[in-house]
């Protein structure tokens, strides 16, 4: 059973993973035979929605003699560019390249699957003892076209097999040779490397004859460099001036190639395609090669109307494929005309339902007048003022907005400048679309406060702006009382912070100076003695002064921006709770990146101490030993992230999210207000431009499983400075 599981889980991890797929090709990328046939593969795989990666390499043995170090050479390539690539399976094309994969299937692609196209030889794998290779043959049919070109020419006294002395042409010839000794025909093969003496041997040809094209695609010009196929069959053409029959697919349009029987290069592609498709999906699937099916009948137009063949007297029409055709004035404009009958049906169609529709859409508009006076009813009942502007100039605005701004009617603001209730320094104010706060300037040139929002909409055919606002001047009033009530409620607990902090400079103040003054009366007291209390009653006179700087800096709370370092906010808020925390057994852990920012450096410390004294009264509370606060500082891009974690126990998950309201407070009625993290909310968003977030985390410390609140706060490392701050 363990066995069985194991199969299953084997097979579907190879389902998990992409087929590689390699294409081998004899030749070069340029030779159009070669690209019809990889065009194909690669379209064919494709379209399949396989999850298939494919690698394509060619041999380009036209162009190089396929020597046998050559081929070593190619092997050793090849082996380095695959060494730690598995491929699935090989599709080859032509002989070359499937010659080559037999002779090197031990050191390469050994456990790949084989699949070839366009092979002329069809004895290639009587010598090969594996059953893994399959594909498809490109078997040329002479015959077929010498029996074509008897029933177009009546006349017929020679005809002409055209090749390039190429191993595949003498390949090629044999078949040929097999096929005509059937005919009585007489026949001569005019082949050459060289397409200039070619040519010239096709200049003395038979003027009763015809050609019949077998393998052209290795030709070289006087100087012994190739010539691409292309350019040899236009030599060709010039060369020989009655009609010349193709055994492939490879004529060129225009010219005096009729076409013929011929191969297809596309055809043989798909098919390989689709038998290595079948064997990817079954790796273990038995496929014969196949032998026939990639020849039809094909022909080129404008040779056919050169020489006056009409071919379809010679071959049934539905089994012939004409390239070129012109095309009649109705299958020109076939398109046309259906998609203008097509609309006309639409337009009458159209026009009877408008009529049928029509009398309802009356019935329509009048419902929609009365909808459209409930909707001003129920704008100008909205709670927050509403002006609609078009291009900065003002359309309408509802009641609202018109107490809001002191005037006595919509009509002292319709078509007048929007720009007129905002101060000139918020003039760009409207072409912002976030809500934000700014000042409105009244009828009576009275500014107040107000939060406001601008969105474009489509009414009417045109793009309104409607802006949306409220009077927050009540909202300031409340929130500066809180702000207030916060920072004295922060206050008295740090003067007692304080007080606790004094009492050991001031006690070894009094210490040393009762010390001199009992040395003095008893006359000990020496320069030494009196250096040393002199030296200890001076260090702890700074400390009380610097502590008292603290706390004057502290309770200033000017909104001044400077650059600064974080971490000595931070040192400046943990000395004014030094003494508590050293009191209640509180540890501190630094982790601080130097980064220096522009910002409010009293407002930051309003926000340290008060989620510093939070962690201390929650740990107080839930922890009696190994009490400690986590404080890092990390340098981002542009702004700097401060984490603030505790072991305290956390915050229910319930609650968490509303730590920052005001007055909401985990602690009893008499120990918390619940102002101070919604000031330091407030100050983080506004103020300081930054987010803050709380969440629980779980950590290791001493090496047990701890869990607290940790304050996340993100900070910009530049603040700008506004007129109004």
């Amino acid at each position: 059973m363990i066995r069985k599981y194991l199969f299953l889980f084997f097979i579907f991890c190879t389902f998990l993973y992409s087929k590689n797929v390699l294409i081998l090709n004899s030749y070069h990328p340029s030779f159009s035979w070669t690209k019809i046939q990889v065009d194909s593969i690669v379209n064919t795989l494709l379209a399949s929605k396989e999850d298939i990666d494919i690698y394509i390499e060619y041999m380009d043995t036209k162009r190089n003699n396929p020597t046998l170090m050559y081929k070593y050479k190619f092997l050793t390539l090849l082996k380095y560019k695959y060494l730690n690539k598995k491929i699935d399976l090989v599709i080859s094309t032509d002989d070359n390249a499937i010659n080559f994969l037999k002779m090197f299937r031990n050191e390469l692609f050994s456990n790949s699957k084989i699949v070839f196209s366009g092979v002329n030889n069809l004895n290639i794998l009587d010598d090969y003892k594996k059953d893994d290779i399959t594909g498809v043959f490109e078997r040329m049919t002479p015959f077929v076209n010498y029996e074509l070109a008897k029933k177009i020419s009546l006349k017929l006294d020679k005809l002409y097999l055209i090749g390039d002395d190429s191993v595949t042409f003498n390949v090629l010839k044999k078949l040929v040779l097999k096929e005509l000794d059937k005919t009585k025909i007489d026949y001569e093969f005019i082949s050459d490397k060289s397409i200039d003496k070619l040519t010239n041997k096709l200049k003395q040809t038979n003027k009763n004859s015809m050609a019949m094209l077998i393998m052209t695609a290795s030709y070289v010009n006087k100087d012994e460099n190739p010539i691409t196929m292309e350019n040899a069959l236009k030599k060709i053409n010039q060369a020989y001036n009655n009609p010349i029959i193709s055994t492939a697919r490879v004529f060129n349009h225009g010219g005096k190639i009729i076409g013929g029987y011929v191969v297809d290069g596309n055809k043989q592609g798909v098919l390989a395609a689709k038998m290595a498709l079948k064997i990817l999906n079954d790796p273990n699937l038995k496929i014969k090669p196949i032998l026939n099916g990639t020849n039809s009948y094909v022909f080129d137009y404008n040779a056919l109307k050169f020489f006056g063949i009409d071919i379809e007297k010679y071959l049934p029409s539905e089994s012939i494929k004409i390239l070129n055709k012109p095309i009649s004035f109705f299958e020109h404009f076939k398109q046309i005309i259906l998609i203008i009958s097509i609309i006309a049906i639409s337009l009458i169609v159209i026009l009877l339902i408008s009529l049928r529709y029509n009398f309802k859409l009356k019935k329509v508009n009048k419902r929609l007048e009365k909808s459209n006076k409930n909707i001003q009813i129920f704008i100008d009942n909205i709670l927050e003022g509403i002006i609609i502007s078009v291009d900065g100039i003002c359309i309408d605005l509802n009641k609202e907005a018109i107490k809001l701004l002191g005037y006595e009617n919509k009509d002292e603001l319709i078509n007048k400048n929007i720009l007129e209730v905002l101060p000139a320094n918020e003039k760009n104010f409207f072409d912002t679309k976030n809500a934000g706060e700014t000042i409105f300037i009244k009828k009576n040139k009275e500014q107040i406060n107000v939060l406001a929002m601008n969105k474009k909409v489509s009414f009417e055919d045109r793009r309104v702006n409607v802006t949306s606002f409220v009077d927050l001047t009540h909202s300031k009033k409340r929130e500066k009382l809180l702000f207030e009530q916060s920072k004295l409620a922060s206050m008295g607990e740090m003067i007692g912070n304080i007080a606790h902090q004094w009492r050991q400079p001031l006690s070894a103040i009094s210490t040393c100076a009762s010390g001199l003054k009992l040395q003095h009366k008893v006359n000990v007291l020496d320069d030494e003695n009196l250096n040393k209390s002199l030296d200890t009653i001076m260090k702890s006179t700074n400390y009380l002064s610097n502590t008292i700087d603290d706390f004057k800096n502290y309770i200033k709370g000017e909104k001044i921006i400077t650059k600064f370092y974080v971490s000595q906010a931070i040192e400046n808020s943990i000395d004014l709770l030094s003494a508590s925390f050293k009191n209640y057994g509180i540890n501190i852990v630094r982790n601080f990146d130097d980064v220096q920012i522009y910002s409010c450096f009293n407002e930051l410390i309003q926000v340290f101490i008060n989620i510093l004294n939070n962690s201390k009264d929650a740990l107080n509370k839930n922890c009696k030993r190994d009490k400690v606060i986590f404080i890092s500082i990390k340098d981002e891009e542009n702004s700097v992230t401060i984490e603030l974690v505790d072991n305290a126990l956390g915050v229910e998950e319930e609650i968490i999210n509303k730590i920052f309201e005001p007055y909401f407070t985990t602690k009893e009625k008499m120990q918390g207000t619940g102002l101070g993290l919604y000031m330091s909310y407030t100050l983080v968003t506004q103020s300081l431009k930054g987010i803050i977030l709380a969440s629980n985390k779980e950590f290791i410390y001493n090496s047990k499983e701890v869990k607290g609140l940790c304050m996340k706060i993100a900070l910009p490392k530049y603040i700008e400075k506004k007129d109004n701050d």
